[in-house]
């Protein structure tokens, strides 16, 4: 139950990351409903071939579904309340950007735990743990970036992939090496990941020494 409703979560989180980049370019219906697919369902594709299984986005498209919902819901309300406003779309740019920063870190805490989750049912190693959690959680993000020709969040925000990373190593040693159940390492390890991700895009976080010098600190 409690995976179940992770994953509709995460999907919907990811797919309305997909809607608002395409909002960002003015996309219509179709176009942000196509990455709003692709952000929500990808990183699961690209980890169950890799694990050499039949996807579940295809074998159970319930999870396309609530993805095609999701983002022409979102849309219909973004284009609703713009008219009703006198809105338009091009200045509300950084508004939108700031909604994928957000609605993506939802998303990446959420699927980091539901990849590292199958990742040990399938017996991997810790390295293999977390690499299907990072593959899961930014994933569709990338193919989603590389889509509207912009650079993934992946390679250019270290707090991000690293972060999933490290999340599957963290979910891997609390299941396996502590033997923690389930319902109590999820809850714990999702607030600790959204809680990282948020704090680093709110004050623009990453290991870039640059960035270091920028807040103050020195240079080694």
């Amino acid at each position: 139950m409690l995976n179940t409703i992770i994953n509709s979560v995460g999907i919907i989180a990811f797919a309305c990351s997909g809607v608002f980049k395409g909002l960002k370019y003015n996309y219509d219906i179709f176009g942000v409903t196509v990455l709003g697919v692709i952000t929500a369902c990808g990183g699961g594709i690209t980890r169950d071939i890799l694990l050499n299984r039949m996807p579940n986005a295809i074998a159970k498209p319930h999870d396309v579904y609530l993805a095609i919902i999701t983002s022409i819901l979102i849309y219909l309300t973004v284009k609703i309340q713009e008219k009703r406003l006198n809105m338009k779309t091009i200045d509300n740019s950084v508004i939108f950007m700031r909604l994928v920063k957000l609605s993506d870190a939802l998303g990446l805490a959420l699927f980091t735990i539901i990849g590292a989750n199958i990742a040990v049912k399938s017996g991997l190693g810790i390295l293999s743990v977390a690499v299907l959690a990072t593959i899961t959680g930014v994933g569709g993000g990338i193919i989603r970036d590389l889509l509207v020709n912009e650079t993934p969040f992946v390679l250019k925000e270290d707090i991000y992939a690293t972060l999933s990373f490290v999340g599957g190593i963290i979910y891997y040693i609390g299941i396996v090496n502590f033997k923690l159940s389930y319902n109590n390492v999820v809850p714990l390890l999702f607030i600790l990941l959204l809680f990282i991700r948020v704090i680093a895009i709110k004050y623009k976080l990453n290991l870039h020494l640059s960035t270091f010098k920028e807040n103050g600190g020195k240079k080694w």
